[in-house]
């Protein structure tokens, strides 16, 4: 199954767009099958520190902390009410300091996995070098400096903004919607209810776990998408922040959609460089390639 732009919103969990329907798919120069070599990658993550000693995350501190079979798999109720504003303010702070980080995502539908995203991430400079598999199907995403390229191993492919061709604005939306800069933009944008479950440790650091209603559409919005028949007003999502108000990992569920991001590394360098001139290819500007 192909996913559509919408639900690769959802797949990165800061946005109710997965619930919507899409009819967009991958970009005009994705590769046509699975034996595709993945895309040439030009960002590097430093191997991270040992996040369990990091303040608030000692992996030795089990008091009050919760099972993760207990609330980490499936959304839950809002827990005891918790101020969005100071939660919104607790996100933007953490990653204003702290604005380098990887992203693992995986999104379900049913019983199987649909989609999974992984890469780099600098939400200081909204750059980001992500590889993506839909269904099997292998592409490579970057954003540098303003620039949109979709990978064409060995080459990447420059999506130009004001291009006529429709198949690239669906993949320069497909990209915008990879940013996780844009994401928590549009997260806090759509917030209007936040909880408190309590304490639980995420990959051995220990965390908050807190509940977000998010409106739809004014999250959509915030990211220049209308909200599509059949997307949820409101989507109910689990968040853990760690002992800095770092994202260790948000969840939602709706409409047999689920998703599931996992951050780490934050902090650690990057380099999300644009491509060499010898390995930019050209794009038709109108028709289907």
């Amino acid at each position: 199954m192909r996913l559509t732009p919408p639900l690769l919103a959802a797949a990165l969990a800061l946005t109710i767009a997965g619930c919507a329907d899409g009819g967009a798919g991958p970009g005009p120069t994705a590769p046509q099958n699975e034996s595709t070599p993945a895309a040439p990658s030009t960002s590097s993550v430093a191997t991270s520190k040992d996040e369990a000693t990091q303040s608030g995350s000692s992996a030795d501190d089990d008091s009050s902390t919760t099972s993760p079979q207990e609330s980490s798999s499936t959304p839950t109720d809002t827990g005891k009410p918790f101020d969005p504003e100071e939660f919104t303010g607790k996100l933007e702070a953490a990653v204003d300091e702290t604005p380098t980080v990887h992203i693992d995502v995986e999104v379900r539908m049913g019983e199987s996995t649909n989609a999974t995203a992984s890469g780099a991430q600098d939400l200081s400079r909204n750059a980001l070098d992500m590889d993506v598999d839909l269904g099997g199907q292998q592409l490579g995403y970057l954003l540098v400096d303003g620039q949109y390229y979709l990978a064409q191993p060995p080459k990447w492919v420059p999506v130009e903004e004001d291009s006529d061709n429709p198949m690239v604005g669906q993949t320069l939306q497909q990209i915008q919607i990879l940013s996780m800069r844009n994401q928590l933009d549009a997260f806090v944008a759509g917030l209007e209810k936040a909880g408190i479950k309590g304490k639980e440790k995420v990959g051995g650091i220990q965390t908050t776990h807190y509940t977000a209603s998010v409106d739809s559409q004014r999250a959509l919005a915030e990211l220049g998408m209308e909200k599509a028949p059949g997307t949820a007003e409101k989507i109910l999502y689990d968040v853990w922040l760690d002992g800095d108000d770092l994202i260790r990992k948000m969840s939602f569920s709706a409409n047999d959609v689920s998703a599931e991001v996992t951050a780490s590394e934050w902090g650690q360098p990057v380099d999300i460089s644009e491509p060499k001139s010898s390995e930019i290819a050209q794009v038709p500007d109108s028709g289907t390639p």
